[in-house]
């Protein structure tokens, strides 16, 4: 992957503000609107939960305030995909517990989990989970700071502007804003009926965000994904190109970081998943995104 220093990146500060309004219009309108949860889908799907699930409704996307990016005058947006938003646990579970609206996960997001951690536990700072360790790598790469675990090396210098943390240049958009699953634990138990009822709100939140390249995180999620960014034309195994809206979009499709066995790359930069997977597949869709 190319370094920092051999690309041009800028940011585009009243284009993120402009779709970040337009994101909280369609949230307020259909999601969340003072406090309430008014998805028209929401008793529907607290009722296909399993017996005895918690349900964790309402928890809206991040995204950075650098969210718009060019690399070498093109566009650069860059959206996450995960399945679902982990229960909580502990003192958070009170604010980020349900109905998180969209600057609330910003802060959760790039305080929380960016600023706040470091890539490992360090100098009195938590680690961060192998989900976001991976998103790190992602990143990283993606936005040319090389691979590594310094915290230093989480910071962008654009050619204009100040520099700025990577988990401030991107969006973490869940493919399901509500969460079910046993009490007490993180591991989510989502249902088809959820999937099939929440793909409108992802749909339109990527009309909004107008990603150039879409990484999927696990393997079930591709699959739910697919109704949205349906393949075009597929470049090797873990890259693909879409259309959605007209445009042309890149979308990666790789393991959850925190998957088990030889597809796990949430634990070190260096797992062979990374080098052998990942960073030549964002590599390529830097390039498709330049050949737009």
């Amino acid at each position: 992957m190319p370094d920092s220093r051999d690309q041009q990146l800028g940011v585009d500060l009243s284009a993120t503000r402009r779709r970040t309004t337009r994101l909280q219009q369609y949230v307020a309108g259909n999601l969340l609107a003072d406090g309430e949860f008014i998805c028209r889908h929401f008793q529907q799907c607290v009722e296909s939960r399993r017996v005895g699930d918690d349900f964790r409704e309402g928890i809206m996307s991040h995204v950075g305030r650098r969210f718009d990016l060019t690399l070498d005058g093109q566009p650069l947006r860059i959206v996450v995909v995960g399945q679902e938003s982990g229960l909580p646990k502990g003192p958070s579970v009170a604010t980020f517990g349900r109905r998180v609206t969209l600057q609330v996960r910003y802060r959760q997001t790039l305080n929380g989990a960016g600023l706040e951690r470091r890539y490992y536990a360090q100098d009195g700072h938590r680690g961060r989970n192998p989900h976001m360790r991976g998103t790190t790598t992602a990143l990283r790469l993606l936005l040319g700071t090389g691979l590594g675990t310094d915290y230093e090396g989480e910071f962008v210098r654009p050619i204009k502007g100040r520099p700025f943390h990577i988990f401030d240049g991107f969006a973490l958009v869940n493919r399901l804003l509500c969460s079910a699953g046993p009490p007490g634990g993180s591991q989510g138990r989502p249902t088809s009926t959820m999937a099939r009822n929440c793909g409108i709100h992802f749909a339109a939140t990527l009309s909004i965000l107008e990603p150039t390249i879409v990484i999927l995180q696990g393997a079930k999620l591709a699959k739910w994904a697919a109704g949205v960014l349906s393949p075009a034309r597929h470049q090797t195994d873990y890259l693909y190109e879409a259309m959605h809206d007209g445009r042309r979009v890149a979308v990666c499709t790789f393991s959850h970081p925190s998957a088990h066995g030889s597809v796990r790359w949430g634990d070190r930069p260096d797992a062979p998943y990374v080098s052998q997977v990942v960073a030549p597949t964002l590599q390529a869709a830097l390039q498709l995104s330049r050949d737009r």
